[in-house]
């Protein structure tokens, strides 16, 4: 298929991963910072990965849209109908309606089925109009990387579009691996590594990431309206969604609790993801490694901070993140300890 699509346009394919590399400097992501120590195939593929996962993260946020203006009449009508479909399956399993005004939550849905649907590059003349495609699908190939993950990092970025109600760990671990551990089993064959249980521990290491990067959020998403916390969990520490914009919350002594008990369960599955760093093929370790440091410091800050995550949003100053980058650099792996 990438034959017939690329032909002998290799100056096309150097272009499209330019793109990608101006889509991946646009952002501002430490994300890319961890991957300076990559080989440069291997990080040419990461930039073209992430270009990807990013405009659907965009589409999500409102952030961005494709091109359609080479479109017909009839295919944008055939998108429309797919994505009021698409509306429907996701209105009966959320139980509710979108979060946007009606024309915003299907112009949404276009563009993410759009995307969707240019996971495998197309047979017929739907050549889509964004030049960082050709590299995405390169990256894809040669790598080997299994697109159902992709998928499932859509439907996560459609969940999304939906009011929040985790109501247990459990619903919770399901939007993690959507939005986060799907990208990390993308990175996986990228990576290059040995063992069977390899995936496993990406998930944990995908679940890990976005529960610390939920509870650094936590501002930004309640003025939002959005609350990513288990709520059935909240209520067993006698705690209401309410209570989380009480400007006495830091102080309040179930938070404190609900959140030591958050931090554990981070903790828990820091120690499954750890495992992953020993079957990671040596030259790709160090940037899995310097993103696990990063996300133990904010852990351990989190505790410093006796539950106080919500008043003031977790992060490093920029002696923290030389420091964590050093240390990591100067290791081949990281111990549970860490």
């Amino acid at each position: 298929m990438m034959g017939h699509v690329m032909g002998d346009e290799g100056a096309r394919l150097e272009q499209s991963y330019l793109e990608c590399e101006r889509i991946a400097n646009e952002s501002s992501s430490s994300f890319l910072k961890a991957f300076r120590t990559l080989p440069k195939v291997k990080r040419d593929g990461i930039k073209a990965l992430y270009s990807f996962c990013r405009r659907v993260d965009d589409v999500a946020d409102g952030d961005w849209l494709p091109d359609f203006s080479k479109f017909t009449s009839q295919q944008m009508d055939s998108l429309r109908l797919r994505a009021l479909q698409r509306s429907k399956c996701l209105d009966d399993k959320h139980q509710s309606r979108g979060t946007l005004d009606y024309d915003t939550h299907i112009t949404r849905l276009c563009a993410l089925t759009y995307l969707r649907d240019n996971i495998q590059p197309l047979t017929n003349d739907s050549f889509p109009k964004e030049k960082f495609f050709l590299a995405f699908w390169h990256t894809i190939e040669i790598f080997n990387i299994p697109s159902h993950h992709l998928h499932s990092l859509i439907d996560g970025m459609e969940d999304d579009l939906y009011p929040t109600n985790y109501q247990t760990y459990e619903d919770l671990r399901g939007y993690c691996y959507n939005v986060a551990s799907s990208v990390g089993l993308c990175l996986l064959p990228l990576f290059g590594y040995d063992g069977e249980e390899a995936g496993r521990y990406a998930d944990e290491m995908g679940v890990f990431l976005q529960m610390v990067n939920i509870l650094r959020d936590i501002q930004s998403d309640l003025a939002s309206g959005r609350i990513y916390l288990p709520i059935s969990e909240l209520q067993s520490y006698g705690l209401t969604a309410s209570d989380l914009s009480s400007p006495n919350l830091s102080s309040n002594p179930n938070w404190q609790e609900f959140v030591q008990d958050y931090i554990d369960k981070c903790k828990t599955h820091r120690e499954e993801a750890v495992k992953l760093l020993p079957m990671i093929h040596p030259e790709s370790r160090k940037s899995p490694a310097i993103m696990v440091s990063v996300y133990s410091q904010l852990v351990r800050q989190a505790e410093r901070l006796c539950g106080d995550v919500a008043s003031q949003r977790l992060d490093l100053t920029v002696l923290q993140k030389a420091n964590v980058l050093m240390s990591t650099l100067g290791v081949i792996s990281i111990t549970i300890e860490e």
